[in-house]
């Protein structure tokens, strides 16, 4: 009996350490697939330049340095090239900004900016830290100065690659990505900006349902770049107000118009005729600007489900009450 309790106590013991080391062995097994998920997710094919956009405040004869940061999330080595460029506003309401290429803007300062390095190459993964040295001359008049940063993929390929890619008709794909630097000068400068419109979008006035996009244009007619935000009210037909949209503040460059399109996303059921009342702060002194806009709603879907709903219940009324009265007689 000694004996067999020995060996069932083995057996135990043996069945205890298998099953600890297979539940080790999966569990490795499962960290070591969900590292190499991750690996692989964070490859995207594409680089992200951060930030977007600088605004900054200098004096006349200023020396500063900005650092802006290039991640690399394709999944071979890739060599990076910065060039830098002017903009400027534009009129059109599909563009922002134009990018002047060779040329200079009106108020150039590429040639004031000076990257650390103008060519890189980075790792998968890999992220860096450029600097950019930002020279303002000593005799800069006080205004707005706008440039971009901008860097582009160069990729490596060796000959063999070259080669294969021209006799399969691949081509090579180049991205530019660029950090809008706006930089102002202080001193004395003309700030003056209004709102130059205000409507709905494409111009309707009627609508069966949402939602409803609302569009601005913003003329800025100063030296400067101008922050303009503001709050779009809709009220109903009795004056009530019934929601809200803020206009959150971007920015419009000197001699341009400006465009924005915002949307009312979640409305509620509207029948009848609103108002949407638009309250924008210039971006600059205490300047307020106030448009309105009026519009209809018609769920014509609703009202013709409606009406015919009160056509059948007046007919059949009518039926029985004919029925009704033929049977008195």
């Amino acid at each position: 009996m000694k004996f067999h309790f020995r060996i069932i106590g083995a057996r135990n013991k043996f069945f205890t350490a298998l099953v600890v080391f297979f539940a080790c062995f999966l569990g490795v097994f499962a960290h070591v697939n969900a590292q190499s998920a991750n690996s692989t997710n964070s490859y995207q094919n594409d680089f992200v330049l951060e930030p977007g956009k600088m605004e900054i405040f200098v004096n006349p004869g200023d020396m500063i340095t900005r650092t802006i940061f290039v991640t690399n999330r394709v999944a071979t080595p890739v060599r990076f090239k910065i060039e830098t460029e002017d903009f400027i506003g534009s009129t059109d309401k599909n563009r922002a900004v134009i990018l002047m290429g060779d040329e200079k803007s009106p108020y150039s300062f590429k040639d004031n900016l000076i990257p650390e390095s103008r060519e890189f190459t980075l790792n998968p993964g890999e992220k860096i830290g450029m600097p950019i040295k930002i020279m303002i001359p000593a005799d800069a008049q006080p205004g707005g100065f706008y440039a971009s940063v901008l860097v582009s993929n160069q990729p490596t390929v060796d000959g063999t690659d070259q080669v294969a890619n021209r006799m399969q008709g691949k081509t090579r794909v180049i991205s530019r990505v660029g950090v809008l630097l706006f930089i102002r000068v202080n001193g004395a400068v003309e700030e003056k900006g209004f709102v130059e419109d205000f409507s709905m979008k494409d111009d309707q006035t009627f609508f069966s349902k949402g939602p409803y996009a609302f569009n601005i244009s913003y003329q800025n007619d100063g030296t400067v770049h101008l922050v303009p935000y503001g709050l779009i009210t809709i009220k109903n037909l009795f004056g009530n107000n019934i929601g809200t949209i803020p206009v959150d503040a971007y920015f419009a460059l000197p001699k341009s118009v400006r465009f924005r399109e915002v949307t009312w996303q979640n409305a509620p059921f509207l029948f009848g005729r609103y108002t949407a009342n638009l309250e924008m702060h210039l971006g600059y002194g205490t300047g307020v600007d106030i448009k309105s806009v009026t519009f209809w709603v018609i769920p014509w879907k609703i009202v013709i489900i409606v009406l015919v709903s009160l056509l059948v219940i007046i007919s059949v009324v009518y039926m029985f009450l004919s029925r009704f009265e033929l049977r008195r007689k």
